[in-house]
């Protein structure tokens, strides 16, 4: 199908033929399972056949979609262009392919937030001579196949929308390194396997370092519920901003560097598998524009301990090993609930004392909101989460593991293991497993 601009012509589409093509679109398996998008796309399509264009501003958008309070600075949060930019790419991408043979295309160009409705034309046909073979491409069919973007350039894009909550650039060079993987940095397939799942969203949450921040100042823990809400950024005492021009600090979107390089070699996983098509089934969600309704039925990788992502409170109940930061006394520890016979029955990390471990725990729950896996990333610091991504690539630390978890039928079992690290500058070395739980 090719595209007809309605420029001229938008009052010849019938509004319920609009609606129809909406609902199509938030009902196909490109959207279904993304209820930020389908949520961004509904108030988009819906202010835009009401001529509402006043409440489809950035700052509208961020307040009636995200729910950000009315004060927010957009120059800081950039939630709404990266998740517009986001929902730009999906829209291509669901025209490539389910719907591609529909009446009508919802387009939103850059520049503004105003949904365009275009009818969609058949693509003309050349002439099949006798004894021609219909099935060989045209020469313009040719080109426009050899022109389509690779799928990697789709979750590039999508990371390049989480980066921009960070406070620095550095991690840019992660995404020019060579695109061939040495053997040992594919990791564990088992685990990626049962995390990377076609059918199922796998979405990966980097840490909310604002929120550990805002712990730290205010002194006070943020449970989920205050935190699903944002309930929490009311109580603002100790960390109010010097102008009531500023953000506070509870609003700010940060996220810690070790995490993005996390997050940099996860996206990578379904290309490691041989399985690029899985990149279409994987998204990055900051951990305060998570939803509950996101926990349901999708694979979920969690990076951060509590104060960092509320979330893991939900799985914590399965775990054995707790990860738990004293904002008080400023002390980390991971309390063993179920101790082996040797297994002191807590790790401590405090940065006061030199010489200190810190630990990095990964574990694997259900998700009990519904069906899929869940992995847990927690650390006794920001830095610790460096642990993981060592963990990750190098077979030494998990191939003992994958060992033990997978048994002869090759199920996977949930699992939880602790690694020690130590701290050098830029991150960690001499990482090594000192426990490991399978359930």
């Amino acid at each position: 199908m090719t595209i007809k601009s309605t420029t001229e012509n938008r009052a010849d589409i019938e509004t319920d033929s609009i609606r129809a093509e909406l609902k199509r679109v938030l009902a196909s398996q490109t959207f279904a399972k993304s209820p930020r998008l389908t949520s961004l796309l509904s108030y988009i399509c819906k202010c835009s056949l009401e001529g509402r264009s006043e409440n489809l501003t950035e700052h509208q958008i961020g307040i009636n979609v995200f729910h950000r309070p009315p004060g927010y600075n957009s120059a800081e949060d950039t939630i709404v262009r990266g998740t517009v930019r986001h929902l730009r790419e999906r829209l291509a991408q669901y025209y490539l392919d389910e719907g591609k043979g529909n009446p009508l295309q919802i387009v939103i160009p850059k520049g503004n937030y105003l949904a365009h409705f275009e009818v969609a034309s058949p693509a003309p046909t050349a002439e099949v001579k006798p004894g021609q073979n219909r099935s060989k491409p045209t020469p313009r069919e040719a080109d426009t196949a050899s022109t389509q973007w690779p799928r990697s350039a789709k979750v590039t894009v999508a990371l390049v929308a989480v980066l921009a909550f960070a406070l620095s650039a550095s991690i840019l060079p992660v995404f020019h390194r060579q695109r061939v993987a040495p053997v040992e940095s594919l990791g564990p397939q088992a685990l990626w396997r049962a995390l990377f799942t076609q059918g199922r969203m796998t979405l990966i949450v980097p840490g909310d370092a604002s929120l550990d921040a805002y712990t730290a100042w205010e002194q006070r823990k943020v449970p989920l519920v205050e935190y699903s809400t944002q309930s929490y950024q009311h109580d603002v005492t100790v960390s109010v901003p010097p102008s009531h021009t500023d953000v506070p600090l509870s609003v700010r979107s940060v996220t810690p560097m070790a995490d993005l390089r996390l997050v940099a070699d996860l996206v990578r996983v379904p290309e490691h598998m041989g399985m690029p098509q899985l990149e279409d089934w994987t998204e990055i969600c900051y951990a305060r524009d998570l939803v509950a309704a996101q926990t349901h039925n999708n694979n979920l990788i969690l990076i951060g301990s509590e104060t960092f992502d509320p979330w893991v409170t939900l799985y914590q109940p399965q775990l054995d090993f707790l990860v738990h930061w004293d904002y008080r006394t400023d002390v980390y520890t991971v309390t063993d609930r179920a101790p082996k016979p040797g297994e002191p029955k807590q790790y401590v990390y405090d940065r006061k004392t030199p010489g200190l471990s810190a630990y990095t725990l990964i574990a694997l729950a259900d998700n009990t909101q519904g069906q899929g896996r869940v992995l847990l990333v927690e650390g006794t610091s920001m830095g610790s989460i460096y642990g993981a991504d060592n963990f990750f690539t190098y077979s030494t630390l998990w191939q003992p593991v994958m060992r033990a978890v997978v048994d002869s039928s090759g199920r996977l079992h949930n699992f939880e293991a602790i690694l020690s690290n130590d701290f050098v500058r830029g991150g960690v070395t001499n990482t090594k497993l000192v426990a490991l739980h399978v359930h």
